[in-house]
């Protein structure tokens, strides 16, 4: 029996360690994309406040109500990202601006919620048209969310379900 492992182990060894390897492999590809959820919408939130743990809560389950299952799980999850400093300002955070600039070349945000929108159209070659900005303030349904002193646009050539959430939310 020792004669045979060490001949095997001798000839077979690579194959063994590659078959090991792609077990591993498919073993975490499994585990990592088990309980993965697509969102159905991906918002911005930009502001050089931020918003609160409760409100950001409140805000997605408002975007939740308001949004329509678009992947066909049953559900509807509306996925926020804060990003955290005031456009044009001095004192940015860089890698504030970094995760931003991923978010917008990577076109993943389809709904933004910004403090100034004639900035945010300047700084960002217009992704969203300012002209089209409608204040939070004015929308009821988010009362209540700590982004009523900010301006809700929609991405310019966003998906249609951006448009459509944007039309429900400010109906």
């Amino acid at each position: 029996m020792k004669k045979w492992f060490e001949n095997f182990r001798y000839y077979h060894k690579v194959h063994v360690l590659i078959i090991l390897v792609i077990l591993a492999a498919g073993v975490y590809y499994f585990l990592t994309t088990k309980d993965n959820v697509k969102s159905d919408y991906d918002i911005a939130v930009v502001s050089s406040r931020g918003i609160s743990g409760e409100q950001l809560k409140r805000l997605q389950t408002l975007l939740q109500d308001a949004g329509q299952d678009q992947n066909g799980d049953n559900r509807v999850d509306a996925e926020i990202h804060v990003y955290r400093f005031a456009i044009g300002e001095d004192g940015e955070d860089r890698s504030e601006i970094a995760r931003l600039d991923a978010d917008l070349i990577g076109k993943m945000s389809g709904l933004f919620f910004v403090e100034d929108p004639v900035k945010f159209e300047e700084s960002t070659n217009g992704t969203g048209k300012a002209a089209d900005a409608v204040p939070v303030s004015g929308i009821p349904m988010l009362s209540g969310c700590g982004t009523d002193d900010l301006y809700l646009l929609v991405r310019t050539g966003a998906d249609e379900k951006y448009a459509e959430l944007f039309s429900a939310l400010t109906k």
